[in-house]
């Protein structure tokens, strides 16, 4: 198996940089949501843009293209369900 280099431009490393503060946060308000309720929202809008963050990334920076369509629905799923429930 050969190895290679992901080249990453500018727009790459600002997403993946998006990606890792997402997934920080995610965590910091899962937690802060055990003990306070109204941040289960802020938690679920969370999980949606970071859904849309990683389809993106799986597009463009790791060339995959099938999980990609299933980021992006998981993504508009969870916004829509955290929106209007």
């Amino acid at each position: 198996m050969k190895n290679r280099k992901i080249e990453m431009d500018v727009i790459h490393q600002i997403t993946m940089l998006l990606q890792i503060a997402l997934s920080i946060f995610l965590l910091s308000f899962g937690v802060a949501s055990l003990f306070s309720k109204e941040l289960y929202m802020v938690c679920q809008i969370i999980i949606g843009v970071l859904m849309f963050v990683i389809a993106y990334n799986n597009q463009t920076v790791y060339k995959r293209k099938y999980m990609t369509y299933i980021y992006l629905g998981l993504g508009i799923v969870i916004i829509a369900t955290s929106l209007f429930a």
